[in-house]
């Protein structure tokens, strides 16, 4: 049987207040997965520290960070429509303003194949 991992990657710009790119700069990151709709319940959050590149480009695996809200293995993703909220602090703190929500529509691997 196939190990399916428990995590799948994201990618975005950083962006200041401003819309200026944050170019090679420490990043404080939080992902939130809601569910139901855009403005739905967290059925999980974790953090990331990240640094962008000469694009502002910045890369997470969602399931591999620091969990401070849910079990991301524990999410039924069967039950409901759900949501990635992606926040970030420029400073690379804990001081997160949104930059963006998205509904996640596939991944690569069905996560809920495994069970």
């Amino acid at each position: 049987m196939a190990q399916v991992p428990q995590a799948f990657n994201y990618q975005a710009v950083a962006t200041d207040s401003e819309g200026n790119v944050l170019v090679n700069q420490s990043i404080g990151v939080q992902i939130n997965i809601l569910g139901n709709n855009s403005d739905g319940f967290s059925v999980y959050s974790e953090t990331h520290s990240a640094t962008t590149n000469e694009l502002g480009l910045f890369t997470v695996e969602v399931g591999f960070g620091n969990a401070t809200d849910g079990v991301f293995q524990e999410i039924d993703w069967e039950e409901t429509l759900y949501f990635l909220e992606i926040e970030i602090d420029e400073n690379g703190g804990t001081n997160y303003e949104p930059l963006g929500v998205s509904q996640l529509l596939s991944v690569p691997y069905a996560l809920h194949a495994a069970s």
